[in-house]
């Protein structure tokens, strides 16, 4: 039984796994890299030849010429070559290849291209916020479960702290004043109990929101405590070119200025001819009359030489965008390089505060322990000893808070940097 309620035990990595398998924030991101992916296709697909068939079967009012004219007909024979009927059929299949376009092509595509792959940082970016806020919220359960065992300890040192004032108070050998301070400090620690209860319960509803696993089961698992493997972290010039290269938010401006650089380059390209080939094959006939077809084939110049001043708006158009694209990358960069310095520095002060408070905890501890023992000697005061148990309790709800901020810093450090993954956290965290 034991086994299997320990299998049965939801692990931060089984809270992120079904997170990524659930929450539609990341079904979005796939489905939008999906239609980029898409878009690259079609982008391409201006690169091939194009193969039209036609076929239509038209009814007129009067009869009319099956058969195009390729001559006039002759003296001798005027109507000889001539065929009418009311109901004509022709069947056409044409083949139609841009040959050269001065890059506008290969522009699109690039852009497509580089679209696409911005698509698909946006995808790694929404995966990481979503494993970073599963682990935030796994994290939130567990801090306000500890903080809350905390408490009850303190509810049972304070219960019976009230019944030992209680029956020293009927004995006759304390004033009433400390039966009334005891009773607070118990109704103190009750109403702290019920607020972190209520934070508790909307962690464990955030929880099973992202999970998709019924609250019920999330409220009844005790869940798997977390702790980092190693507490050190490299420094910002390790970190910092390590979020310029791989940081999905620098990606995805990288990424996207490359797009509109491409853009632009294809607007510009529409300054310069088409040159296009067709060929094709047109099949005519009537109810009466056999099917003839005939071939053609030709090259053509296309350019527009006056479009009312669409073609320079365009161009303008995708430059302004490419310059754009090129600001927000640079702002990218720098809010990634300010991220990690941020990011480090609270790292390092919940590290620093996790240190302070274990020291705390232990000399808390110490001191409630004494005082207790003072207490029922007789050589304490209540109030000292309901002082030192606060403390000690405080304490330890800190050092439990500051353990998981710890891991949640260090979490948000990976995902600045891009690293963060269901696999780093099974290398970073126990």
């Amino acid at each position: 039984m034991i086994a299997v309620l320990i299998a049965a035990q939801l692990t931060l990595g089984d809270a992120v796994a079904r997170a990524l398998g659930q929450y539609p924030t990341v079904a979005v991101a796939r489905a939008a890299r999906d239609r980029t992916l898409a878009d690259v296709r079609e982008a391409r697909s201006a690169s091939l030849p194009r193969l039209t068939l036609d076929g239509t079967a038209t009814r007129y009012q009067l009869p009319g010429l099956v058969y195009p004219l390729h001559g006039f007909p002759s003296v001798a024979a005027p109507t000889s070559n001539l065929v009418f009927d009311r109901t004509l059929f022709q069947g056409s299949a044409f083949l139609g290849w841009t040959l050269f376009d001065f890059g506008a092509r290969g522009g699109r595509t690039h852009a497509s291209r580089s679209l696409a792959a911005a698509a698909g940082a946006a995808l790694s970016g929404a995966e990481q916020q979503l494993v970073a806020r599963a682990a935030a919220s796994y994290l939130q359960v567990l801090t306000m479960r500890q903080t809350l065992a905390a408490i009850d300890q303190r509810l049972r040192a304070l219960s019976a702290e009230s019944e030992r004032t209680r029956r020293l108070f009927a004995e006759g050998k304390i004033a009433r004043v400390q039966v009334l301070r005891a009773d607070a400090a118990l109704a103190r620690a009750r109403a702290d109990r019920t607020g972190v209860a209520g934070r508790l319960d909307g962690a464990e509803h955030d929880l099973a929101s992202l999970t998709g696993v019924p609250f019920r089961e999330v409220a009844n698992d005790p869940l798997m405590a977390v702790a980092l493997r190693d507490s050190s972290a490299p420094s910002a010039g390790v970190l910092i070119p390590r979020a310029l290269g791989s940081s999905t938010e620098v990606t995805e401006a990288r990424s996207r200025a490359e797009a509109a650089a491409a853009a632009a380059g294809a607007a510009r390209a529409t300054r310069f001819p088409e040159l296009r080939a067709l060929a094709g094959l047109i099949d005519r006939g009537a109810p009466g009359s056999p099917f003839k077809a005939e071939w053609q084939a030709g090259l053509g110049v296309s350019y527009p030489l006056y479009t009312g001043g669409q073609r320079a708006g365009t161009i303008a158009r995708a430059e302004a965008d490419a310059r754009g694209a090129a600001e927000q990358l640079r702002l990218a960069e720098l809010t990634a390089a300010m991220s990690v310095d941020r990011a480090i520095a609270i790292l390092a002060e919940a590290h620093a505060r996790v240190l302070a408070l274990e020291s705390a905890v232990a000399q808390s501890d110490t001191v409630a322990q004494i005082e207790q023992t003072s207490l029922e000697v007789g050589s304490g005061t209540q109030t000292d000893y309901l002082d030192a148990l606060a403390l000690a309790l405080q304490a330890r709800s800190s050092l439990i808070e500051a353990r998981h901020g710890e891991i949640a810093a260090r979490i948000e450090l990976a995902r600045i940097t891009g690293e963060l993954s269901p696999d780093w956290l099974s290398r970073n965290l126990q």
